[in-house]
């Protein structure tokens, strides 16, 4: 079986600094266009609502209910029951 041996002129050989360094630039690169994409996107939004303006949606809901929730009631008996226990 054969030795592996680790060194730095192997990666200088492969050229691998080179490869290295292309990638991480490639990569800042694509960071970079993506955070300007996030950045400009407010003002797309609003240059293409001039242009398509948005349509109303009803989605059907109803207003919420004035009184406890279902999720408060049972929330509320958990507790109590909690509380309480032997």
């Amino acid at each position: 079986m054969q030795e592996m041996v680790f060194s730095w002129q192997h990666v200088v050989n492969g050229n691998g600094l080179a490869i290295s360094i292309t990638g991480m630039g490639i990569v800042f690169v694509a960071l970079m266009l993506v955070s300007l994409y996030i950045a400009m996107l407010p003002r797309l939004a609003g240059f293409f609502n001039k242009i398509i303006p948005p349509a109303a949606h009803h989605c059907g809901m109803e207003p919420a209910p004035s009184g406890p929730v279902e999720a408060e009631i049972v929330a509320a008996a958990v507790a109590y029951l909690h509380k309480n226990k032997s």
